[in-house]
C-alpha cells in the first residue's frame, strides 16, 4: 500500500511538471463569449455542436461554462474609450476575463507558435 501511494505521488508529480498555463482573455458581448488565446488575430465565438455561437443567460453563465471547462478565473480588466468636448461625454467599457488551465506542453508550443507576428520563430 505504501509504495502504491509513492508511485502514485511521483506519477502526480511527474505530469505537474509537464504541464504549463494555458491562458485566454473571454469578451462577453450580446449573451455570447469570445476567446483570443494569442493564436489569432481575431477572437474566437465558443460554438456548439451545430456551429452555432453559445448563448448565455448572463455573465455568470458565461463564466459558470468557463470554470466547467477546467479554466480558472484569474483576472478581469476594464477598457474604456471615449471623449468629452464642453462637459459632454460619452464612454464606452469593455471588460475582458483572463482566463487559465494547464495544457500539456505541446498544446501550449501550437498557441505560442501561432502567435508570432514573425511565422518564421520558433520555440525552443
Amino acid at each position: 500500500m505504501k509504495y502504491l501511494l509513492i508511485i502514485f505521488t511521483f506519477l502526480f508529480a511527474s505530469f505537474s511538471l509537464e504541464a504549463k498555463k494555458l491562458y485566454v482573455e473571454m469578451e462577453y458581448h450580446k449573451n455570447c463569449i469570445k476567446l483570443d488565446d494569442g493564436s489569432n488575430k481575431k477572437r474566437q465565438a465558443i460554438k456548439d455542436e451545430q456551429g452555432k455561437d453559445i448563448k448565455f443567460t448572463s455573465l455568470i453563465g458565461a463564466i459558470n461554462y468557463m470554470s466547467l471547462q477546467g479554466w480558472e478565473l484569474v483576472d478581469t480588466k476594464s477598457v474604456i474609450k471615449g471623449e468629452g468636448v464642453y462637459g459632454l461625454s460619452s464612454t464606452d467599457t469593455k471588460v475582458y476575463y483572463l482566463f487559465c488551465k494547464e495544457v500539456p506542453d505541446e498544446e501550449l508550443e501550437v498557441i505560442v507558435s501561432n502567435s508570432y507576428k514573425d511565422k518564421d520563430r520558433q520555440t525552443n
